[in-house]
């Protein structure tokens, strides 16, 4: 018997349906559904009633459901007692790259004033699967970019920090080197390289600014930012990425690659932070969530960016 087995089968009883315990979960309906039937089979007993109209726990269920909720909750106060006891441990954050990247190496220095014994474990990833990590109790929190339906999820908390928007980085190889700005009908034509899933229908982010119909020519798919900014030096390519969180890119203050406005297209979105609603966020984590807003604040403060 697995946590994850109790937990997933507390959802579907909580949602009253396995694919929608499974989609706020951000795991496949299959994985989900197999988990359960794997406890059930396990304990020898049927844990749900499983009609076309969605799931109910039998009587059995019930009992280990009431049982589940005991264990989950003993399992995070455990956890929290032991790290306040030794006031130290370690925080697991979930954040969008840039912003890792422009943010992280001050709020660490910030840290170590306060509570020199905590260690940051930092996953960078999209958005969404943030949201997956915090809401699945991965992560104690995340800083993400808000996107459509965010704020739909019952299971978290978004607050937002902070404007920002999406400059072009082009080359010098790139016929729009010498250019001021660039236009949206000119952007679409431009190889372009993506971050991951930008641009997919499911994805949020550049995709709720532009659209799924005319976004641009994607010639190439990567989890590597530096790659991204290598290529882009090397050839024509083109990229989005943040005005404030990457102002202090190497390439750029280096003159390899310039940064251009899209004329004709609004590009600002919202960053913030989510915290879970399923779970109790313990001491330490609080510690480092107020070490980072207060570090954001500082950094926009100095650099007059808007914070809504």
């Amino acid at each position: 018997m697995k946590f994850e087995q109790l937990f997933y089968f507390k959802e579907a009883v909580k949602y009253s349906s396995i694919s929608i315990a499974a989609e706020k979960n951000y795991m496949s309906q299959s994985s989900v559904s197999y988990s359960i039937l794997k406890l059930e089979k396990e304990l020898g007993v049927e844990l749900l009633k499983r009609t076309n109209s969605g799931v109910t726990p039998t009587h059995m269920g019930e009992l280990v459901l009431k049982s589940t909720e005991e264990i989950l909750r003993s399992m995070n106060d455990i956890t929290e007692m032991a790290k306040e006891m030794r006031h130290s441990g370690e925080v697991h954050i979930s954040c969008i790259p840039c912003l890792c990247d422009w943010i992280i190496p001050r709020a660490l220095r910030n840290l170590k004033e306060k509570a020199a014994d905590i260690i940051l474990s930092v996953t960078t990833s999209e958005s969404r699967l943030i949201t997956h990590n915090v809401s699945s109790g991965i992560s104690e929190f995340g800083i993400l970019i808000s996107y459509d339906g965010l704020e739909r999820n019952t299971d978290i908390k978004y607050t937002p920090l902070f404007k920002d928007e999406y400059l072009l980085y082009v080359g010098k190889n790139s016929p729009y080197w010498d250019r001021e700005s660039i236009s949206y009908q000119e952007l679409i034509t431009q190889p372009y390289i993506a971050y991951r899933d930008e641009f997919r229908s499911y994805n949020g982010g550049l995709t709720d600014i532009f659209g799924t119909n005319k976004s641009p020519a994607i010639i190439f798919r990567t989890d590597d930012l530096c790659s991204i900014k290598n290529m882009i030096t090397q050839n024509d390519y083109v990229a989005f990425f943040p005005k404030h969180m990457s102002q202090n890119d190497y390439f750029v203050q280096s003159g390899q690659i310039r940064r251009l406005p899209v004329s004709d297209k609004k590009l600002s979105f919202e960053v913030g932070y989510i915290e879970s609603k399923k779970y109790k966020t313990p001491k330490i984590d609080k510690i480092v969530l107020e070490v980072i807003k207060d570090t954001v604040k500082e950094i926009i403060d100095k650099n007059c960016i808007s914070i809504r």
